[in-house]
């Protein structure tokens, strides 16, 4: 495996590997948040009753018109959701943790039952396109996501590049999910390079602390009003799109 010149806009980096978020960064992160926010909620008020659906939004940061772009819903695991839903539960009811846990399990499964990943996931412009240019020339690529594994895949699917991956990390595959290096070292160490030789795009801060806690450049894409100031401060390179990411 041989590195390469690839430019992150202006930015000009000798890699081996570019490895992608999902959310956020492939796919438009705002229309998958409301869709399946939508589906967890109405299993959630099914079962502890209507009048805490604003519990539910406030803990996930979503509101009518507002999302917290660095909030339970756009960051956390799935496992991590589960955990503060089952604990949303036992503080309205005061049900047993156990019950809790198990309820709050059963919601997500439900939820995801019901979500149809063509609906739920619009590929951002590019986003299949980058997979391809950077194949052709040479380079590995691959997915570090918060996202399950099932659903990732069947993602990576609906986007057509399933075949140009050479990882897919997700957080049943480590110990420490994002902002830990884990991700990236798990990438590494399948593909026999040093974390120096990767470039990790991501749309959030934890994906730009996950990079450079490895000793990885952090690429940050700039996908809301403000998320450029927000990643600043951790990101090596931003970029506005995925086209301004090109082979040298």
């Amino acid at each position: 495996m041989t590195g390469k010149t690839v430019y992150f806009g202006e930015r000009a980096a000798a890699v081996k590997c570019v490895a992608f978020d999902k959310d956020g960064t492939l796919f438009g992160a705002s229309g998958f948040w409301r869709h399946i926010d939508h589906l967890r909620k109405e299993e959630f008020v099914a079962r502890v009753g209507r009048e805490h659906q604003a519990s539910w939004s406030r803990l996930m940061g979503l509101g009518e018109e507002t999302i917290d772009h660095q909030g339970v819903l756009a960051v956390a695991s799935t496992q991590e959701e589960i955990t503060l839903v089952a604990g949303l539960i036992y503080q309205l009811k005061g049900w047993p943790w156990v019950q809790c846990k198990q309820l709050s399990a059963d919601i997500f499964r439900q939820a995801d039952a019901k979500l149809q990943i063509d609906q739920a996931f619009r590929p951002v412009d590019g986003a299949a396109d980058v997979f391809r240019t950077l194949t052709e020339a040479g380079l590995v690529t691959g997915i570090l996501t918060s996202d399950a594994s099932a659903r990732t895949e069947a993602c990576m699917r609906h986007l057509g590049v399933s075949d140009l991956l050479q990882f897919v990390i997700t957080p049943e595959k480590v110990r420490n999910g994002k902002p830990a290096p884990d991700m990236v070292h798990k990438a590494c160490e399948q593909l026999g390079i040093e974390p120096s030789e990767m470039a990790v795009v991501g749309d959030s801060l934890v994906d730009l602390s996950m990079a450079k806690a490895a000793g990885s450049l952090a690429v940050g894409i700039v996908t809301y009003e403000g998320s450029a100031e927000e990643l600043a401060p951790e990101a090596d390179v931003l970029i506005r799109s995925l086209r301004d990411i090109r082979v040298g």
